[in-house]
Formats: structure tokens, sequence, C-alpha cells
């Protein structure tokens, strides 16, 4: 955990208990202004504070008293404040009168990772001097009696091959077990240990996924990803027996901890990171959600189908070639009794457009669904409402821009996560629908009239809807249009070509990149290179696209559709 514990393992001699009221002792006045230039006098008071806490003090305001140490001490001009105070926070740490102490030890946690900015002058060895000498007594918290401690401590070993052996070898707690032999492998495998202790690793992850505890079984899964990518895939039939065990799902809540947070994964955060391993063939990823979904609605388990359409989306929201497997597994859970799983199905057909087309009339029949998600905005029926129109079907549109436009007249405001399912805006639904333009005028212009009158949320989306579709955007009596929004120069051909390739190359997203295909097709037909590039880029299994929501579906559509039309041979005249 940084440089500060360098070479610590051997020490095991204590250097003398400090006690708190050695705090008088120093000359806290001399160390001048500390975190946000605050003076460091304030740092003897925050000690004193947590203390003298004890049952009767709020939880909440020792957690708060450990914030402000930390935002001391780990902050701008600290650096040589933590050496003289570092005696007296690990005397709190290891008082078991002292309330709320993994808190503490976070804070321990963190100062150990402060960097000294470069710094090898007299502060950084001071530092570095007081983390010697408190080592022995800081290793004191790993045998503490309570496992709590024990493992909020384990970041400051997290990295360190050899102590983690050694701690795994002597704990007994499965929850301290868990986020040790989750440290292992990663920590084997970017330290590159000796040979004896990688084998050692390597036998401990062996022994412990042949193991009788099924959790420490997909711990040592997990812990080897480093050292062994494929392990995952050669455990799949365990680790989807051990994750849809009605039975053990509620133990990854109570023991399912890592070094890097003190809080439990639960079984929903390791079926992801399950997931994720499985990636390296994504056909085997799209086949164990799809286990997981059909278990799920086996034995009854609402919350495992949800996981299974969580994973879905994830894996959808990345890969076009997990539609072959989603699709199908959508549709299936259309019926389900859970409304949160077919508040996602209905949401996955839509993305999917027209290649769910053969499940329009399962959507319509849910068009009346007000069926919500627990976290996520709109309904089933809106979203199955969405999918249609996605699909081009007539029968999402009687209500449609009432549906669209309803939930936004007394809303305050929206907040939403920009990689998450949520209710699209209603420019992206109505925009593609310019074939339907006649049948949807009307409502379209009375909504815009409400908005206007209200100087409400929608002015802007509905009359870029009018725009789209070839519509004046103006209403009766509007006589000076909005400011047209600003559109870049388009780039020189050379510039074009050149953010295409840089994009086919690094994968990261390039804002240019439409308007860059838009300068090649009115240029041209595009050099051989870019040809190959954009080849590349149609080819490659990812979404062409900036955005982690239902957007990406949107761009990344576009901007197929851009590349298809310009590797098309030339018309013949």
């Amino acid at each position: 955990m940084g440089d500060v514990l360098d070479g610590l393992d051997g020490l095991d001699t204590l250097d003398g208990l400090h006690a708190l009221d050695g705090l008088d002792t120093v000359d806290w006045r001399a160390l001048g202004a500390v975190g946000s230039d605050r003076p460091a006098t304030d740092v003897p008071k925050v000690l004193r504070r947590i203390a003298r806490a004890d049952a009767t003090i709020r939880p909440e305001a020792v957690a708060r008293a450990c914030e402000e140490l930390h935002d001391l001490l780990a902050r701008d001009g600290g650096i040589e404040a933590i050496a003289v105070a570092l005696p007296f926070l690990v005397d709190l740490a290891l008082d078991p009168r002292t309330v709320a102490r993994p808190d503490l030890i976070d804070v321990l946690v963190c100062l150990s990772c402060v960097d000294a900015g470069g710094d090898a002058g007299e502060a950084a060895a001071a530092r570095k001097e007081a983390w010697r000498r408190q080592w022995p007594r800081i290793r004191r918290l790993f045998d503490d009696g309570d496992p709590v401690v024990r493992r909020t401590a384990l970041p400051l070993i997290a990295d360190r091959t050899g102590s983690l052996l050694e701690r795994w070898h002597r704990e007994t707690d499965l929850s301290v077990r868990v986020a040790l032999l989750l440290a292992l492998g990663p920590a084997a495998a970017s330290e590159e240990p000796g040979p004896s202790t990688a084998a050692e690793v390597r036998a401990v992850l062996g022994a412990a996924l042949h193991g009788e505890n099924p959790l420490l079984r997909v711990a040592a899964v997990l812990s080897a990803a480093p050292l062994d990518p494929r392990a995952a895939l050669r455990a799949r039939p365990m680790l989807l027996e051990v994750l849809t065990d009605p039975v053990l799902a509620p133990l990854f809540e109570e023991v399912w901890y890592s070094v890097s947070g003190e809080v439990p994964w639960g079984r929903e955060g390791v079926l992801t990171r399950v997931v994720e391993l499985l990636e390296v063939e994504p056909e085997a990823a799209t086949a164990f959600v799809t286990a997981l979904a059909e278990t799920g609605s086996r034995i009854g388990d609402a919350e495992l189908r949800r996981c299974a359409m969580d994973e879905a989306w994830r894996l959808l929201v990345t890969r076009p070639s997990a539609a072959a497997a989603v699709l199908p597994l959508a549709a299936g859970l259309l019926a389900d009794p859970d409304d949160d799983v077919r508040y996602k199905a209905a949401h996955l057909l839509a993305l999917l457009g027209p290649r769910s087309a053969p499940y329009a009339d399962r959507l319509a029949a849910l068009l009346d669904d007000r069926g919500a998600s627990q976290f996520f905005d709109g309904t089933v029926g809106e979203h199955a409402r969405w999918a249609l129109t996605r699909i081009g079907d007539p029968r999402a549109l009687p209500g449609l821009v009432e549906q669209l436009v309803a939930p936004y007249r007394d809303m305050p405001g929206r907040g939403y996560s920009l990689s998450d399912p949520r209710r699209p805006d209603v420019a992206d639904v109505l925009r593609p629908l310019r074939a339907h333009a006649a049948e949807l005028l009307p409502a379209v212009r009375e909504a815009l009239r409400d908005e206007v009158s209200r100087a409400g949320w929608l002015v802007g989306d509905l009359r870029a809807v009018l725009d789209a579709w070839g519509e004046s955007s103006l209403l009766p009596g509007e006589v000076e249009p909005d400011p047209p929004t600003w559109e870049p120069p388009a780039p020189e051909p050379a510039q074009a070509e050149e953010t295409v390739l840089a994009y086919a190359a690094d994968g990261q997203w390039h804002v240019r990149l439409p308007t860059a295909l838009d300068a090649l097709a009115r240029h041209g037909h595009p050099t051989p290179a870019v040809r190959e590039a954009l080849t590349a880029l149609v080819t490659a299994d990812r979404r062409l696209s900036e955005y982690g929501d239902y957007r990406a579906f949107h761009q990344d559509e576009e901007i197929r559709a851009r590349i298809d039309r310009l590797l098309a041979p030339p018309r013949m005249s």
C-alpha cells in the first residue's frame, strides 16, 4: 500500500506504546497549516474527540470525526503532520475501547497511500521512519479479536503476497478468509513473487477451489483470474451451481468482502464479476446469463432473474454479438411476474429494434402494463410502446405523444445514470418516426403549444422533432426561431481520415467521428487504408458509440449506416 510500508514485514518488536496524553508534548503549532489550510493544532483536538467517544455517541458523529482527521492529514500540507500523529492514531486503533475502530483503521489505510509528491526531504523521510517504527504495532491489528478489525486492516498488506499467505494460514473467520483469498491472486500477479511463493499461492487457490466451502470455491476462481484468465471458463458448472443456490444466496451479503472496501458485494456483485471474467469467450458469457435466467425461473428466484437481465443489458450495450442470445432471453421474460424483470425485458427488446419484430404481439399486450423498476424511470408499458416504435409497428402510435410528454409536466427535475436502462428522451423516440408524421403531427404541435405556454422542459425536444420531420417548428405568431445549435466546421479530408484511423487503432471514442465520416462521403471514396479501418470497425464486436445507455444503440446504428454507405461499391452509371 505504498512505499512507506516497503521492507517492514520483518519488524516484529514493539517500539513502546504511546499514551494519548502525550499529545501535549508535541509542538503542533510548529507544524503550521495542514489540510484545507487549517492549523495543525486541530489534529490533537480531533484525536481527543475520537478518544472520548463512547457508546452514548452516535456512530455517525465518530465517523465524521474520522473523516475530519483524514482531511487534516491526507490533504495538502499534512505530510509532516502524518509522522507526528501516526503513533497516536495507532494507539486508538489498537485500543478495543475506541468506538468505531474500523473507521479509524480506514484512515490509517488512506494515510499509508498518501503521496509525498516525490519529496525526498526531511518531511518524507520522517513520514517513512514513523511508519517503520509503528509497523510492529500496526501488525497487531491482524491478530485482533474482532474479525471486522482484522478485515478492515487487510488493505495495508493487500499487495504483499507473503503477508497475505501468512494471514491466510492463521485466519479462521470466513469473511476475512474470503477477503484474503480474493487478494492473493492479484497480489501474486502484480508483485511477481519468487517461485516458491508463487507455487504456494497456486496451491492455496487450488485447495480452496476443490475444498468444501462453496463460497471459497467461487472466491478462488475470481482470485485466480490474473494468473489464469480462463479459470472461470473451466469452473462454469460449479459457479452456476453455487451462485444459483437459494440457500447460499444470503451468505454472500454476510461474508463476501474484498480488500477494496468494507461493504459486502452480495451475490449480484459476484455474478457481475463472474460474467466479466467469462467475456474472454463472449458466447460463454451470454450462455451463462441465459442459464441464470432459466434457473431463476425454474426455482422462482426473482432476484436471480433480475441479475440475469442486468448482465444481459451490460453485455448487449457493449457487444453486438450478444443480441442473438439476449433477444429470445428477454422475449421469454416479457410475461414474468416480477415488474423489474418485465421492465428490463421490454427495454432490451426496444434496444434491439427491428430484430424484436417476431415478439411484437407480446409487446403490444403490455401497452397498459404499469409495472415499474425499483431504480429506473418509466413503466413496462412505456418501454413496450417504445419497442414497438423501434420495430415500426403502428400499434405504438395511438396515445404515443401524450404518454411521452405527460411525465414532464410536473417534473421538477430528472436524474439518471449515463450507463443504466432508462426512459428514452422524447426526441429520440419521435425523431425516427417521420414516416408517421401525418398521424403524429397534431399531437406534437399541441404538446409544443402547451410546453411553450408553461416554459416546459420539452420545448427544444419537440422543435427538434418537427425540424427532423421537415416541418416548421414555429407556432402561429412566432417569428424568431431559437438560435441554431452550433456545429463545428466540417473537417478536411486529411483530418477526417486521421480521425477514422485513430478511432480504429485505439478504440477511444473520437467526438468528431460522425462528421469525419460525412466529410469522407462528400469527398469521394475512402483510401485503401481508411477502407481497411472502416471494415475492421464494422466487423469488431463493440458498439461504435460514446454512450453507455440506450443512445449507444442509436449512435451505433447511425455510425454503421454511414460506414456501410462509404464501403458500398460505386454505382454503375
